[in-house]
């Protein structure tokens, strides 16, 4: 699943970073990896902060995540196969990792219970098999669509219009195109280019996986059908290059992050610039779904060992960084143990779980700032409703001890920033 934001460097957040010797980051419900790796590409290699990211997120699928893989399996319902056998490659080291098999030096899962850490490995277990075997991906995106179009559904094409013209574009999404966001309502598919072929389901955008017996069972897909995962690295409105689609946008930012996490060092531009062709920016794309029964096609997986380190141990060498997950409850017993109060200099919480904050404020630093997404880009929250939003933001804000850091408008701003009332002195 993916966020409802663009990807924020959260060291940006923090005053006076280079007189910190440790950071404790902490995102509560962003959904995807993009604010971890946007703070990751930004980072200088010869920094002498410790950074602790902490993530918390409300279901264990959220769990998951070079540049088109990446994008592929964030955002569209058909993967090609060469991304399709990439998971299947990454999906059995994460069990691995997760299980504790192979040494992962940056992920921490010791603050989830073993019952949480074998259903992220039965999480991972499915997806293998569903992209193997097939599930109907398609047509649970389309099931999903009847029932939230109702009688509207054999005129969607112009609710997708309206929905583009009228709301996405008065809201100052760059790089979006008409196409674009069509094919995606229609289709499930986000980032198309012109040189693939997608024939694989994307099993990572099902909900409600069980293990049961010697298989599973598992829910139709439940996740967002009216916004897409634009809102998400396609957003860099420093790029004034009008031809680009989002698509192209969201691969150059994914491209210049990547490389600055792996190089530890500025990406140049002819490096972002090399793979695109100017040629494919006035090409066409993909128009049309692929053929479901070459979809649902058996496709049997191959584990392969190696000997190879490189390929044992495929993750970045991150120095001084460290990622634990939390699951979401625990937040509220976190506030009541000594050892998590006043810890984190930074917080993120997504638009949707603002109910946190009563217990996230007893585990932030007296300076610390909470960064909450706001709704401006939801297609089906209205002005009144982001009006709404921000009421009720603020009497959450209000009653526990916080006020804005700077003014925030909900039709306008991404984020709302807030700080404790007696923190003032410490953040001028």
């Amino acid at each position: 699943m993916w966020g409802n934001s663009p990807p924020i460097d959260l060291l940006k957040e923090i005053r006076k970073v280079e007189d910190l010797t440790s950071l404790n980051i902490l995102t509560v419900g962003a959904r995807d990896a993009r604010h971890i790796v946007k703070t990751l590409s930004m980072l200088k290699d010869n920094s002498a902060t410790t950074i602790n990211f902490h993530t918390s997120e409300s279901s264990s699928e959220c769990l998951q995540e070079s540049c088109r893989f990446y994008l592929e399996i964030l955002g569209n319902t058909i993967l090609t196969p060469g991304t399709a056998k990439f998971l299947t490659k990454i999906l059995y080291q994460l069990i691995d990792a997760t299980t504790e098999t192979i040494a992962c030096p940056w992920l921490n899962l010791e603050s989830l219970k073993y019952k949480h850490r074998d259903s992220i490995e039965a999480i991972f277990k499915f997806w293998i098999r569903a992209i193997c075997e097939g599930i109907p991906i398609v047509e649970y995106w389309d099931r999903r669509m009847r029932k939230t179009l109702g009688t509207r559904y054999d005129y969607r094409e112009g609710v997708f219009d309206w929905d583009y013209h009228m709301v996405l574009k008065s809201r100052k999404i760059p790089h979006l195109t008409l196409h674009e966001y069509r094919f995606w309502r229609n289709s499930g598919i986000s980032f198309t280019w012109l040189e693939t072929d997608p024939s694989r389901n994307n099993p990572t955008l099902v909900s409600n996986i069980t293990p049961y017996r010697n298989g599973f069972i598992h829910g139709a897909y439940m996740g967002d059908i009216v916004n897409g995962p634009y809102l998400t690295w396609a957003q860099d409105e420093s790029e004034k290059n009008e031809r680009l689609r989002a698509t192209d946008k969201a691969e150059r930012q994914l491209m210049k992050a990547i490389y600055q996490i792996k190089e530890k060092k500025e990406c140049p531009e002819d490096i972002i610039a090399a793979h695109r062709d100017q040629s494919v920016l006035n090409g066409t794309l993909i128009t049309e779904m692929p053929n479901i029964e070459i979809e649902q096609e058996p496709w049997v997986p191959t584990r392969e060992r190696s000997d190879n380190s490189d390929d044992q141990f495929p993750w970045i060498d991150i120095q001084k960084t460290k990622i634990t997950f939390h699951s979401t409850p625990y937040l509220e017993r976190y506030k009541n143990k000594m050892n998590w109060r006043e810890i984190f200099d930074v917080i993120f919480v997504a638009h949707n779980m603002i109910n946190y904050i009563v217990d996230i404020v007893p585990l932030m630093k007296k300076e610390a700032i909470i960064v909450v997404e706001s709704r401006k880009f939801l297609v089906d929250v209205h002005t009144k409703q982001q009006d709404e939003f921000a009421e009720i933001l603020m009497k959450i804000a209000n009653d526990n001890g916080l006020k804005q850091f700077e003014p925030f408008n909900p039709h306008e701003d991404n984020f709302c920033r807030l700080i404790k009332n007696d923190a003032i002195e410490f953040i001028l």
